[in-house]
């Protein structure tokens, strides 16, 4: 199990539910794989294209991404490093990498890519477990 998770939320609240405009956009693009079950909950595995997103680029790159997995949900929340503690941010259209462990350092890319399916300007960051 990892100890980290990477999210992204959009910047501002936002009212309506974009999450299957995400899945087909994702799936169209191979960003996502098929779907399964990741900590008992509807995922999908890590498609083709998902380490196009993402820096640095490395070697295994390829073999890393396709080990993880995405979720999609109408309603979680963003992590952001407050003055004292971690602040949680209420969000729609939360996506989530899961089994992740850090290694990756840039995902302005990600965070484009949901603004342009949705509409919505995205922020990222790491969740520690």
């Amino acid at each position: 199990m990892s100890d980290f998770i990477l999210k992204f939320w959009p910047q501002e609240d936002v009212q309506a539910d974009k999450t299957e405009i995400i899945k087909q956009n994702f799936s169209q693009k191979s960003i996502v794989g098929e779907e399964t079950e990741f900590w008992g909950k509807p995922a999908f595995k890590g498609g083709s294209k998902l380490n196009e997103y993402f820096e640095p680029k490395w070697d295994l790159a390829p073999q890393y991404f396709s080990t993880l997995f995405v979720k999609v949900a109408q309603s979680d929340y963003g992590v952001e490093q407050g003055v004292e503690d971690f602040e949680y941010i209420e969000r729609k259209n939360v996506v989530s990498l899961l089994g992740a462990y850090g290694t990756v350092e840039e995902w302005s890319a990600m965070c484009a890519e949901l603004e342009q399916i949705t509409g919505d300007k995205y922020k990222g960051g790491w969740e520690l477990l």
